[in-house]
């Protein structure tokens, strides 16, 4: 009895000390599990909609891309229009307040009168927001009867986008500039900084006046507008080309040659008579002279 109560307290730690190894082990696989599945992942790969400040999603085109931003087209248009009109004056005054109201503006300003001074002639530059150009055209042929019209457009989207590009390529350059200058310690130094800065400075200045000067152009589109009487209003010329043309421009160069030269010697004539009235009897007398012989010296006579 005592041999078995032994044995079976025996088999009791045995099996105690078992259950107890397969517990730790279980525990152990349980927190190695759990720390591979915390554990961060690193890829290559950029995350699924990478989201900004906000915490939405970069907009994407339907290919997957993200999304180009949309490019705004700069345009510059320049026309000319020709009305007729037996009141030239009432009609200039009203094309005057057409682009006024639409906030534009006359540039310049060019008229012809007759005699007793009434304006028969207006030549006017106009400036009128090119988003009004149409609405312009519309408004002024109304002013009387339309006879002439010609309009242009032209594309200059790359030397906006290149002129933009630049200037803040530029910018940034000054800035590098004003850094190192910042950090120069001799004159040399010194010196050559400033004078590179001072450089790009300029090159700065220009591209900004350039960039006003296209920003001018797109935002305002130029309008010739001509106000003349019936049957006065300028014709334009056309551009002829062959031998006909040639011929005619030969023609016509030959006769202003030939008008100029006539005009020279016009002025030239009087001149030339007086000239002639003293030096022809100068000549003719010194000839004269030169053909009357010497008489010889007469010898005494001795007898």
């Amino acid at each position: 009895m005592a041999k078995t109560g032994i044995t079976a307290v025996a088999a009791g730690v045995v099996l105690a000390a078992v259950v107890l190894s397969g517990c730790s082990g279980s525990g152990n696989e349980s927190s190695s599990s759990a720390g591979d599945a915390a554990a961060p992942q690193f890829s290559d790969a950029q995350p699924q909609g990478e989201a900004g400040s906000t915490g939405q999603a970069a907009p994407k085109d339907k290919g997957g891309a993200p999304a180009q931003p949309a490019l705004t087209r700069a345009i510059v248009k320049t026309g000319s229009l020709t009305i007729e009109n037996e009141d030239v004056d009432k009609q200039r005054q009203a094309a005057i307040s057409v682009v006024t109201g639409l906030r534009g503006q006359v540039a310049s300003e060019d008229t012809g009168s007759d005699s007793d001074g009434r304006i028969t002639r207006a030549n006017l530059v106009l400036k009128v927001p090119t988003a009004a150009y149409e609405t312009a055209i519309e408004r002024l042929s109304a002013l009387g009867t339309r006879t002439a019209i010609h309009q242009e457009s032209s594309d200059v989207t790359e030397q906006v986008v290149d002129v933009d590009s630049r200037i803040a390529s530029q910018r940034a350059s000054l800035e590098r500039m004003r850094a190192l200058l910042a950090k120069a310690t001799t004159i040399a130094e010194i010196v050559s900084v400033e004078s590179e800065l001072t450089r790009r400075e300029a090159d700065l200045e220009a591209l900004l006046a350039k960039q006003k000067a296209l920003s001018g152009q797109t935002e305002l589109a130029t309008l010739s507008l001509v106000i003349a009487e019936p049957g006065k209003a300028p014709v334009e010329a056309k551009d002829d080309k062959g031998f006909l043309a040639g011929l005619a421009g030969g023609w016509n160069a030959f006769t202003a040659t030939f008008v100029a030269l006539a005009t020279v010697l016009g002025a030239l004539l009087p001149f030339l008579i007086v000239l002639a009235l003293i030096v022809v009897p100068l000549w003719r007398f010194r000839h004269r002279l030169r053909r009357t012989p010497v008489a010889a010296p007469s010898t005494p006579d001795r007898s």
